[in-house]
């Protein structure tokens, strides 16, 4: 019963695995057309998890949208200007959840309204034990993809905990979650589905194969995104665009290194 109120005053219709949100009770989340989901960060940010081709193909991020399946007139549909990897991706035993992210520039502003909204990003991180939400566009077990908008409680769980059940995928930069009624993950084939806790950001998920954590029984495992605000926040402040009354300025493009994909960089 404490689940089911839980996840009712969460924006979740219910606590199964793939179970519908309410209607636009996700207003940050983003659809891009690779096919990963997004979380907005604010009007020109959508952070998401690493791509090896995402900045070698035209993209178009899609917000304020609830069902995939045609266009409302809450949608707004702007293309991606810039799709920056987090650099060093380590790999180890094929995949890695070493900085396993990367953050999306808009090539205009997103338009704010009850359904476009940024999230908030953390100031400390997940506890063990604290009811979350995971969200995003995917599919239940083994079925065909939903087209709507997902939602699951998870719980936090103990970094030992983690360790235990899950320990090719942990490091001090990830956290692990499970429903709390049983030990399987959420089935969700969304492999860059979302994580918010109390309305704040705290997890990205994407370097573990989608079978893991469904039917295996192992926890499921997020980028821990306490753990990258300083390279959010300089990312963010040294590329977000100048916008005057007429003219959009680039900004001064910061060190980094590059690997030559078309608009894809990696910044350390």
């Amino acid at each position: 019963m404490r689940l089911l109120l839980l996840a009712a005053a969460l924006g979740c219709v219910g606590v199964s695995v793939g179970t519908d949100c309410s209607p636009f009770a996700r207003p940050w989340l983003v659809s891009l057309s690779n096919g990963q989901t997004g979380v907005l960060l604010n009007e020109w940010w959508v952070l998401t998890k690493f791509s090896y081709d995402g900045g070698s193909q035209h993209l178009v991020a899609r917000l304020g949208v609830d069902d995939l399946t045609g266009q409302s007139d809450t949608e707004q549909k702007v293309s991606v200007a810039m799709w920056i990897n987090h650099s060093p991706y380590r790999r180890r035993r094929k995949r890695s959840p070493v900085n396993d992210l990367a953050l999306v520039r808009l090539a205009k502003p997103a338009r704010f309204t009850p359904q476009v909204q940024p999230i908030a990003l953390p100031t400390r991180c997940p506890q063990p034990g604290e009811q979350c939400v995971v969200s995003g566009w995917g599919s239940s077990g083994s079925g065909t993809g939903s087209r709507k908008q997902q939602c699951l409680v998870q719980q936090v769980l103990s970094d030992s905990v983690c360790m235990h059940l899950n320990p090719m995928y942990w490091t001090s930069n990830v956290f692990c979650t499970k429903p709390q009624h049983n030990a399987q993950g959420n089935c969700l084939r969304d492999d860059s589905s979302v994580l918010q806790c109390g309305g704040v950001l705290q997890g990205v998920k994407g370097f573990v194969f989608i079978s893991e954590g469904c039917s295996t029984g192992k926890p499921d495992t997020f980028s821990s995104i306490c753990r990258y605000r300083s390279w959010i926040d300089r990312t963010m402040s040294t590329m977000t665009p100048t916008v005057g009354p007429q003219t959009t300025t680039p900004p001064t493009t910061p060190m980094m290194t590059t690997w030559m994909w078309p608009f894809d960089h990696f910044v350390s």
